[in-house]
């Protein structure tokens, strides 16, 4: 039997792994809108911060320009932070997401939290305005970081990504289980005193083979299930589901005022949804994901 694309990315990530545990992860950053901070004195001025994650075979840089992300925020000024693993900890450029330490919050791959960390503690950013979003791999990995640090990011983009733990079981059923492990993996920091996390975000491509529409469907209901029991410790099953009007997706809404949607795009295969043209993953002529998800979270508010 043949394998699946994504099955092949994930043994080839095993791999890679297992030929670089000996190195120490290696994230280094490139830098957006840097040049229009603002003055750390004036705390209503405070910026939103955004941390876009690239996916496989993709520079930082790229995915930035592709997306255009830079264009679509300017009138709201955020600090955007583009990481990037170093080419030796991945051949092909991915997020090493079969790595364990991808599912730990005090793992190496969650230092990128100490740079975000370091702009809001230097009064640059405001922390209640520090989001994140990814493609392919860095879906994943923004996946991760979002269920992960409930504390640290109010809203998530996860673009063509795959559910918490993407080793584990891919099937609906076992959406509670994956709910529990990320929960597990916020820790304390998923009490209603503490987090920040308001709004998820799920979009996926219909023809997408790479990383195929079940794996983006189980991430979404592992998210309802998270966020069913982020906001009063129960799986209770206490949010309303609409489906989105014009759209092949659904929106749910809690309790206490935090909401997870999904959108699936007719004949997109593994392609970001609403970028720019140029690219082998654009799709200009489709919605754009960038849009929805400013309008979901107010326009990072």
């Amino acid at each position: 039997m043949f394998l699946r694309l994504w099955q092949l990315l994930l043994l080839i990530g095993s791999a890679v792994m297992a030929t670089s545990q000996a190195s120490a992860i290696e994230i280094a950053y490139s830098y957006f809108n840097e040049s229009a901070a603002v003055s750390n004195q004036d705390a209503s001025t405070k910026r939103p911060l955004l941390l876009w994650i690239h996916g496989c075979n993709q520079t930082d840089e790229k995915f930035v320009d592709v997306t255009d992300i830079v264009e679509k925020t300017k009138h709201l000024n955020p600090l955007i932070i583009a990481p990037y693993q170093v080419s030796k900890m991945n051949l092909l450029k991915c997020w090493n997401f079969t790595s364990s330490e991808m599912q730990k919050r005090d793992g190496d791959f969650m230092q990128v939290i100490d740079e975000v960390k370091k702009h809001v503690e230097a009064g640059e950013v405001d922390p209640n305005r520090v989001f994140v979003g990814g493609f392919s791999s860095g879906a994943m990995f923004a996946n991760h970081l979002a269920l992960c640090f409930p504390d640290i990011f109010k809203g998530a983009l996860i673009h063509s990504g795959a559910p918490f733990d993407v080793t584990g079981s891919m099937t609906i059923d076992s959406a509670r289980a994956n709910a529990q492990e990320a929960l597990t993996c916020a820790g304390a920091n998923s009490s209603s005193d503490t987090h920040r996390l308001k709004t998820l975000f799920y979009i996926h491509g219909k023809k997408d083979k790479v990383v195929p529409t079940f794996m983006g469907r189980n991430a979404f209901a592992q998210s309802v299930l998270y966020m069913d029991s982020l906001d009063d410790r129960q799986f209770n099953s206490s949010y309303k589901a609409t489906h989105l009007i014009g759209q092949d997706g659904y929106s749910v809404h809690f309790a206490d005022g935090s909401s997870t949607s999904y959108i699936e795009i007719e004949n997109m295969s593994h392609r970001w949804s609403g970028s720019k043209p140029g690219s082998d993953f654009s799709s200009p002529s489709t919605l754009s994901s960038i849009d929805v998800f400013l309008r979901l979270t107010d326009n990072l508010q």
